[in-house]
């Protein structure tokens, strides 16, 4: 998985001081969830999957600064990178997609 290693997310979570550990915990936690939603659904085939990474995919791109839970602000206060997240997520989408059409090549006969 990379980037969200648990010791990672572990360790943001006491980073800065201003925010209450827990409200810490929740923005980790979301976080977390809407990369794995990411990766985990990229290659959904199921409507519900497919909507679970499109929602993930609107949030992670987003540079919505107004709702307190949105990604940029939640990689603000936990003091991430919102660009190498992103980067980290648009590795996955091209890793997938190579390997598909890998898969696609392997498959025919010439």
């Amino acid at each position: 998985m990379g980037i969200f290693e648990p010791d990672i997310l572990n360790d943001a979570v006491g980073q800065r001081r201003h925010v209450a550990p827990a409200e810490r915990k929740l923005m980790v936690a979301i976080l977390a969830d809407a990369m794995e939603c990411f990766r985990k659904n990229l290659a959904a085939r199921t409507s519900r999957r497919r909507r679970l990474f499109l929602e993930a995919e609107r949030w992670i791109l987003s540079e919505d600064h107004d709702w307190v839970f949105s990604f940029r602000n939640i990689c603000d206060v936990l003091e991430f990178d919102a660009q190498a997240l992103r980067a980290q997520a648009e590795m996955w989408r091209r890793h997938h997609f190579n390997s598909k059409a890998s898969e696609g090549r392997l498959g025919t006969v010439h």
